[in-house]
């Protein structure tokens, strides 16, 4: 995905939000990800669990709400706080909640 920038990432999960976006969730944050026509992967935005202002959670049934400290996109934008992202079911969105709890804990030493 975009030339190796994400190779250092563990990756820990994800879930398909519709046909061309993802939920990927790593050992260090969460990525959104979108398939472009030609197969390419594209990290449309990210967050590191540090980021994280609250722990996420479930709006009106399906929608995972992450709440993360404030970013400016550009002089011109508005300010973002977080995200929402809307799964299929309500079933997807406390599936994700739970691998988000679950990757945020400490790795098991060897």
């Amino acid at each position: 995905m975009e030339n190796g920038r994400f190779a250092k990432y563990k990756y820990f999960t994800h879930v398909m939000i519709n046909k061309t976006d993802m939920l990927m969730i790593t050992r260090c944050g969460v990525l959104f990800v979108t398939k472009g026509t030609f197969g390419q992967l594209t990290c449309e935005w990210q967050y590191s669990f540090d980021e994280f202002t609250k722990e996420p959670f479930i709006v009106h049934g399906r929608r995972l709400r992450i709440e993360a400290k404030e970013r400016v996109k550009s002089v011109f934008h508005a300010r973002e706080f977080g995200k929402i992202i809307n799964f299929k079911t309500p079933e997807d969105a406390r599936w994700i909640l739970t691998k988000l709890e679950e990757a945020r804990e400490p790795s098991p030493s060897l």
